[in-house]
């Protein structure tokens, strides 16, 4: 016979409380359901078993949060400690490259290769993408890769970016230099307004990158 949609729950809670429902149920009425009392003690030992299988399951889920709880607090004990000691180290009378590179730590170049004047602009421009879901406010993720804020570094010998900006279709104004990726621009405004925005890379000494497309959005007060 086709049951039609399945009556089981997917999600293990829900499961839990139907079967013990279902359960009990067929404890009480197996015989009147045309069912033996080996079906009914077997359903009765399944649903027990289901329980103990299921208890230990949140057992182990709640122990692995706080083991992992645990780790993340030693790491950042150890690693708070590990960088302390690093940067004593570093600058104590003598210290030679030779005792960085066995501890693990970054060895300065002594002989830096000048980063030549055109580099940064053969660099693709910077990428855009705006988040305008808060009032009154722009949050611009620029860089290689803005939709991954993990994945992405700026390019080699690149300080940062430089933000442009323009409302309704305006004259082009200059927001900001920004390092590090998203810059949040806040509008004092009393009605919608479309926000374009461009930018441009800018490598140590302020040489700068040709502007890339740019983005638009319309923000609200």
């Amino acid at each position: 016979m086709n049951m039609g949609k399945d009556y089981i729950p997917f999600r293990d809670a829900a499961f839990a409380e139907w079967l013990a429902i279902f359960t009990a149920y067929i404890a009480a009425h197996y015989a009147e359901l045309g069912l033996s009392a080996a079906d009914k003690d077997n359903m009765i030992a399944a649903n027990n078993d289901w329980k103990a299988g299921f208890s230990a399951h949140i057992t182990a889920k709640n122990a692995a949060r706080g083991a992992k709880g645990t780790k993340n607090n030693k790491r950042k004990t150890a690693e708070s400690l590990a960088r302390n000691l690093a940067q004593r180290a570093t600058v104590y009378p003598g210290i030679t490259n030779a005792h960085r590179a066995s501890m693990g730590l970054t060895v300065p170049d002594t002989n830096p290769t000048p980063t030549a004047p055109e580099y940064v602009g053969t660099l693709d421009p910077p990428l855009l993408l705006l988040d305008w879901s808060g009032r009154g406010q722009v949050v611009i993720h620029f860089g290689v890769n803005p939709e991954n804020e993990k994945e992405n570094a700026k390019p080699k010998d690149i300080a940062g970016v430089k933000i442009w900006f323009r409302q309704d279709g305006g004259a082009w104004q200059f927001l900001a230099d920004d390092t590090n990726s998203p810059y949040t621009h806040q509008l004092t405004i009393t009605e919608s307004v479309t926000v374009e925005y461009k930018a441009q890379w800018f490598d140590k000494k302020m040489r700068t990158s040709s502007f890339g497309q740019t983005a638009k959005c319309v923000v609200t007060p």
